[in-house]
């Protein structure tokens, strides 16, 4: 049987990371400015489409990831809460 141990730092520091990901794809530069370099033709236009295209996935994807970075960071937060009263609960007192 698999076991998966999970705290809540790993957790949180997961979610962060998920952050900084999804922020990184949002400000990417869009090549679509240095078109100008292939001239004229049919080459221009077919870049432009192409990269119109991953532009679009690469926001789509950083909008999922800052989501689920959100999802993760709430976790954690309730991670920590069960924690701390799980172990108030049993005569812990606070942490």
């Amino acid at each position: 049987m698999t076991t998966y141990r999970v705290d809540a730092e790993t957790v949180l520091a997961t979610g962060a990371a998920l952050a900084d990901v999804a922020e990184s794809l949002a400000l990417t530069g869009d090549p679509a400015a240095d078109r100008w370099a292939l001239g004229p033709g049919a080459v221009g236009p077919a870049l432009e489409e192409l990269l119109g295209g991953w532009r679009h996935a690469r926001l789509v994807l950083a909008e999922s990831l800052a989501g689920l970075a959100d999802a993760t960071v709430d976790a954690g937060g309730l991670y920590l809460d069960t924690e701390a009263g799980l172990s108030r609960s049993l005569g812990g007192g606070p942490r």
